[in-house]
């Protein structure tokens, strides 16, 4: 004889991680990438041309010195902030995609469990 059956109802909640982890540093290392390229070539351009002007002397050799310093400064300073930029973005990007990339699956499926 065929026992009958009824459904049970059940119900299963978990948090879903979708897609896999990615490394904020990693991301703003290939990002920093060229820009280091780029502080390196300056400063051999910036040695080239001070070792051109050693020990010459005049009103504008001092003035191309002076701009020389200034101007690598200045060009120093916009690269490290831009890399500094780099990596706060990268920061605040892997967090966004860490929050999105978590999903609360909650299941609901039917089980025919036999009467007793």
């Amino acid at each position: 004889m065929v026992k009958p059956l009824f459904e049970e109802t059940k119900t299963v909640s978990a948090t879903y991680m979708f897609l896999s982890s990615i490394s904020a540093k990693e991301k703003a290392a290939r990002l920093n990438a060229p820009l280091k390229g780029i502080l390196k070539e300056l400063n051999e351009f910036d040695k080239k041309l001070k070792s051109e002007i050693e020990g010459q002397k005049g009103m504008i050799i001092k003035k191309i010195k002076e701009e020389l310093d200034h101007k690598s400064e200045n060009r120093k300073t916009v690269i490290t902030r831009m890399k500094q930029d780099n990596e706060q973005f990268a920061g605040s990007y892997h967090n966004i995609i860490e929050n999105l990339r978590k999903q609360n699956v909650t299941l609901h499926y039917k089980k025919n469990k036999p009467l007793d």
